[in-house]
C-alpha cells in the first residue's frame, strides 16, 4: 500500500524540480533579451558577490556614522529650556591649560643676541694701522733729523745722496698728526692723550695694553643694556654669530657686560705702577671710547622661535561622552556649557555624516573582503564564499544593531543617574557572540579575524575608546575558542562562562589603565563584564540551528544526526544491516583517527555513518551490496559487469540525495560524495576485460571509475580510508596483528599513489598516524577468539562474537572471492 504512495511522491518532487529548472532557464533567457550586455554581467556570482559585500559595507556604514543632531543657541545667564545630553562624543578644547601649556613653553624659548665678531678684528686692525703710522712718522722724521744734522756738519750733499736722493720726508705738526690718528684708530684721542702716547714713542707695550683692555671684553660680547639682558634672559640666552651656524646657548649671563659695565671694567683694570700716569689715563681713555656694543638683541629670530614653539604645542582637550548631560533643564549657562555647545556644533558639521559613511564603507569592504581573501586562500572556501559572506555580513549587521540598543539603554541610564558611568552599559554587549558562531559555523581561523572586525564595529558603533575595542576582542577570541571544538552543547554555555570570567579581568584592567580605579561603581562595571559574557553562551546556542539553514553543519547539529534513532539510520539498521554494522566501525575508527591528527572528531565519525546511506535507496537495492548478501546469492552473478559498476556508483549519487532529503548539512553531503573519491571499480573492470578479451573490443576505463570528487577534507579522506581498510581487513582468512598491518598499509599507500588524497590536506605524518590508528583498532575488532570444546555447545550459541565472525567469513560469501593484488576485493563490487 505505501509503495505507489512513495512512487507518486517521488515523481511529484522530480516533476517539481524539473519545473523549477524549466522557469529558471526561461528566466535567464528572458532577463538575456531585455538586459544590455553590462547589465548581464550583474548576474554573475562574483558580481553578486562584490554588490553583497559593498551593499553590506554601506549599510553598516551607515548606522555606524553618527546622525545629525539640533544645533542649540544659549547665550550666558540665561536657564536652559530643557535638559541637553550630548547625541555624540566629542572632544573640547580645555583653553586654560592650553593656555598654561603655552606659557611653560614660551618661558622655555631663550632669547637670540647677535654677536658682532667682525668688530673685534676691526678694532685690532684700527690700533693696528695707528700705531704703525706712528712709528713710521717718528721714525722717518728721527731718520730726517739726522739726515739734517749730517749735511749742516758737512756743509754739502754726499756723493752717495746725489746719486740716490733720499725720499722726501713731509714734516707734520702734532694736530695733524692727531688728527690722521684719530681718524685710523676711529677713536677721540686729546692733545694730552696723544703727547703721552707719543711721549711713549706707540711703542709695541702700549699697542699690546691697549688691545688687551678693548678685545677680551669685545668677545665676551657687550650689550646695550644688562637691565633688558635680565628681564629677557633670566634662564639664559642664544648667542647667533655669522661664523657658526647653530645658536649657542649660554646659559650663565652674569659673565657678560654692557656698555656702562665695560666701561668701569676698563677703568679699573690695574697696570704696572712704573707706568706713566698721564700715558694709563691716555690709554683707558682710549679704550672706553674704543668698546662698542657688539651683542645685540634679535627681536625678528627670537619671535621666529617662539612662534615655532608655540605652534609645537597641541591643544589640551577634555572629552564629553555621548550621553553625558551638557546641561540641564533650568540651569544657567555659564562659560563652560558655551564651550561644551560650540564644540559640539564643530563635531557636527552638514557634511560629515557624507563623508564618514563612504569612509566606513571603504574601510569595511577592505576589511570584510580581505577576511574572504583569507577564508578562500589559506582555509580552501572558495566554493563556500558567498555563504560566508552571507553569514559574516548577517552578524555584523547583528553586531551593530545590538550595540545601538546598548546605546539607548546607557543614554537612559545617564538621564536617570547622576553617578552612573554612561559606558558602563556597554561592557555587557553580548559581541563575542559574533565570533563564536562563526567558529562554530566557518572555522576559528577565520573566525579570529572577523573577532577584530567585529570588536572594531562594536566600538565604533558606541564611539568608544581603543580599550573598549581591547575589551570586546579578548571576549572575542576567548568566545571563538570556546566553541572551536564543541563536543556537547554545554559546551557553549561553558564557553560563556569562561568569557565572563575573562570580561571581569578585562574590566579591572580597563579601570586600571586608565586610573579609575576608585569608585564603588566599579563592582558594579565588572558584574556587568561577567554579564555579558554569560549571556553569549545561550544566545549562541539558540541562534546557531537559525544561522544553520543558510547551509553550515555545526557540532551542535552533528549531534543531532548522529543519534542512532535518526530516521535513516533506522532504515539502513533495518533494510541494511551489513552496511549499518559497516557504517559503525567505518565511524568508529575515522574518530579515533581524527583524534590522532587534530581533525573533527565528530565529523569524521557522523560522516561515517551516512557515507553509504545510498545503498537503502530505491534504485540501488542493498542486496547489491556484499556486505548485504545472504545465504550466498550475489545478484551480480546475473548481469554485465557495466551493470553492476553502474549500480555500484549509482549508490554515491542516492547518498547525496539521500542527504539532502534529510536536510543533512553539505559538510556530510560532501563526504558522502567523495568517499570514493575517483576510485576504480577493479573487480568489474577486469572482469569486463577479460570478458572481451575474446572479442577484443576495448573497455572504457571511465564507466567503472567513481566520478568524484577527490576528498577535499581531511575528515573526507579519513572516512575514505577507514571504509577500505574495514571491509578489506575483514577478508583476511586469518587476522593476526602483522597481516592486518600490512593490508591497512597497502590500501593505504595504494590510494595515496594513485592520488586519491591529493585534495585532502594530509601529510605523510598524518597518513603514518591514521594508519597506526586503523591498525590498533582493527586489531580490537578482528581479535581471534579459542574454539570451545564440543560439550559446550550451550555456550557457543550464547557468545554473539563469535558467531558473528563466522559468519562474518561465511555467510557474507568472502572467501570464495579471489584477492587482486593486495586490494579489497569487497571494495571492487561485491558490496
Amino acid at each position: 500500500m505505501h509503495e505507489p504512495s512513495s512512487k507518486n511522491k517521488n515523481s511529484s518532487k522530480h516533476s517539481s524540480k524539473e519545473k523549477t529548472k524549466d522557469s529558471l532557464i526561461k528566466r535567464k533567457s528572458l532577463l538575456s533579451r531585455i538586459l544590455p550586455e553590462w547589465a548581464q554581467r550583474l548576474l554573475d556570482p562574483k558580481a553578486k558577490l562584490w554588490a553583497l559585500l559593498i551593499g553590506v559595507s554601506l549599510f553598516c556604514a551607515f548606522l555606524l556614522a553618527p546622525r545629525s543632531f539640533q544645533v542649540y543657541s544659549l547665550t550666558i545667564g540665561e536657564p536652559s529650556p530643557e535638559t541637553i545630553l550630548s547625541p555624540i562624543t566629542f572632544q573640547v578644547i580645555d583653553e586654560a591649560a592650553t593656555n598654561k601649556n603655552q606659557e611653560e613653553v614660551l618661558r622655555s624659548v631663550l632669547p637670540v643676541y647677535d654677536l658682532d665678531e667682525e668688530m673685534v678684528d676691526d678694532v685690532q686692525a684700527r690700533i693696528a694701522n695707528a700705531f704703525n703710522f706712528m712709528k713710521n712718522y717718528l721714525a722717518a722724521e728721527a731718520e730726517n733729523k739726522a739726515r739734517e744734522e749730517d749735511k749742516a756738519k758737512e756743509n754739502k750733499p754726499s756723493q752717495e745722496n746725489k746719486s740716490s736722493p733720499a725720499k722726501v720726508f713731509q714734516p707734520m705738526d702734532d694736530n695733524a698728526l692727531r688728527s690722521r690718528f684719530e681718524t685710523l684708530l676711529g677713536a677721540d684721542v686729546s692733545p694730552a692723550s696723544f703727547a703721552a702716547l707719543k711721549a711713549a714713542g706707540f711703542n709695541a707695550r702700549v699697542q699690546r695694553d691697549l688691545q688687551s683692555l678693548v678685545i677680551p671684553l669685545l668677545l665676551k660680547g657687550v650689550v646695550l643694556s644688562r637691565e633688558l639682558l635680565l628681564r629677557d634672559g633670566k634662564q639664559g640666552i642664544l648667542i647667533r654669530s655669522k661664523s657658526k651656524e647653530k645658536l649657542e646657548p649660554l646659559k650663565d649671563v652674569s659673565s657678560l657686560y654692557d656698555l656702562k659695565e665695560a666701561m668701569e671694567k676698563i677703568n679699573e683694570e690695574e697696570r704696572d705702577t712704573s707706568d706713566d700716569t698721564s700715558l694709563t689715563e691716555a690709554i683707558n681713555k682710549i679704550a672706553t671710547d674704543l668698546i662698542n656694543v657688539n651683542l645685540t638683541f634679535n627681536r625678528e629670530k627670537t619671535a621666529a622661535l617662539r612662534q615655532e614653539a608655540l605652534a609645537s604645542v597641541k591643544p589640551v582637550y577634555f572629552q564629553v561622552v555621548k550621553g553625558e548631560p551638557i546641561i540641564r533643564e533650568g540651569e544657567p549657562v555659564n562659560e563652560a556649557h558655551i564651550r561644551k555647545l560650540d564644540g559640539l556644533n564643530k563635531a557636527n558639521p552638514a557634511y560629515s555624516r557624507y563623508g564618514i559613511v563612504a569612509g566606513l564603507g571603504l574601510l569595511l569592504i577592505l576589511l570584510i573582503r580581505l577576511s574572504l581573501y583569507f577564508s578562500e586562500s589559506y582555509l580552501d572556501r572558495t566554493k563556500r564564499a558567498s555563504e560566508d559572506l552571507v553569514l559574516l555580513s548577517v552578524l555584523l549587521v547583528g553586531t551593530i544593531i545590538i550595540m545601538k540598543i546598548f546605546v539607548h539603554i546607557s543614554t537612559s541610564v545617564s538621564a536617570s543617574f547622576n553617578n552612573v558611568n554612561p559606558q558602563s552599559s556597554f561592557f555587557a554587549a553580548p559581541v563575542a557572540t559574533s565570533a563564536m558562531l562563526a567558529s562554530l559555523m566557518i572555522d576559528p581561523r577565520l573566525a579570529f579575524l572577523f573577532a577584530v572586525l567585529t570588536s572594531l564595529v562594536a566600538s565604533l558603533a558606541v564611539e568608544g575608546d581603543v580599550y573598549l575595542f581591547v575589551f570586546f576582542f579578548l571576549a572575542c577570541v576567548v568566545g571563538l575558542h570556546g566553541v572551536s571544538k564543541v563536543s556537547d552543547r554545554t559546551a557553549i554555555l561553558r564557553a560563556g562562562l569562561v568569557v565572563g570570567l575573562v570580561n571581569m579581568i578585562a574590566v579591572l584592567g580597563v579601570k586600571l589603565a586608565l586610573g579609575q580605579l576608585q569608585r564603588s561603581q566599579d563592582v558594579y562595571e565588572i558584574g556587568l563584564g561577567f554579564l555579558g559574557g554569560v549571556i553569549c553562551g545561550p544566545i549562541t546556542l539558540g541562534l546557531a540551528p537559525l544561522l544553520e539553514r543558510l547551509g553550515y553543519t555545526t557540532n551542535i547539529k552533528l549531534l543531532e544526526i548522529a543519534n542512532l534513532n535518526h530516521p535513516l539510520l533506522k532504515q539502513m539498521a533495518i533494510e541494511a544491516p551489513g552496511t549499518y554494522h559497516h557504517s559503525m566501525l567505518v565511524g568508529n575508527l575515522a574518530e579515533a583517527a581524527a583524534e590522532a591528527i587534530g581533525a573533527n572528531p565528530l565529523l569524521a565519525r557522523v560522516g561515517a555513518l551516512y557515507h553509504d546511506i545510498g545503498k537503502i535507496a530505491k534504485t540501488s537495492k542493498p542486496t547489491y551490496f556484499v556486505e548485504n548478501q545472504m545465504r550466498g546469492i550475489n545478484p551480480h552473478d546475473r548481469l554485465e559487469p557495466s551493470m553492476s559498476a553502474l549500480i555500484l556508483v549509482s549508490h554515491v549519487k542516492n547518498g547525496v540525495e539521500k542527504a539532502k532529503e534529510y536536510g543533512l548539512g553539505a559538510t556530510i553531503i560532501d563526504i558522502i560524495q567523495q568517499h570514493h573519491g575517483t576510485g576504480l571499480i577493479k573487480f568489474f573492470y577486469y572482469k569486463a576485460v577479460e570478458k572481451t578479451d575474446k572479442s577484443r573490443l576495448p573497455v572504457a576505463e571511465e564507466k567503472y571509475r567513481y566520478p568524484g570528487p577527490l576528498p577535499n577534507s581531511k575528515e573526507a579522506a579519513l572516512v575514505m580510508l577507514a571504509d577500505v581498510a574495514e571491509a578489506a581487513c575483514r577478508t583476511l582468512p586469518d587476522p593476526t596483528p602483522a597481516r592486518i598491518q600490512k593490508k591497512v598499509h597497502g590500501l593505504i599507500m595504494n590510494l595515496f599513489g594513485e592520488g586519491q588524497l591529493d585534495q585532502s590536506n594530509l601529510t605523510l605524518k598524518d597518513i603514518q598516524s591514521i594508519t597506526k590508528s586503523y591498525v590498533r583498532a582493527l586489531q580490537g575488532v578482528l581479535h581471534s577468539r579459542i574454539d570451545y570444546p564440543e560439550e559446550s555447545n550451550s555456550q557457543d550459541m550464547n557468545d554473539g562474537d563469535h558467531l558473528r565472525l563466522a559468519s562474518d567469513r561465511t555467510s557474507n560469501g568472502l572467501d570464495p572471492v579471489p584477492a587482486e593484488g593486495g586490494t579489497n576485493i569487497t571494495r571492487l563490487g561485491l558490496r
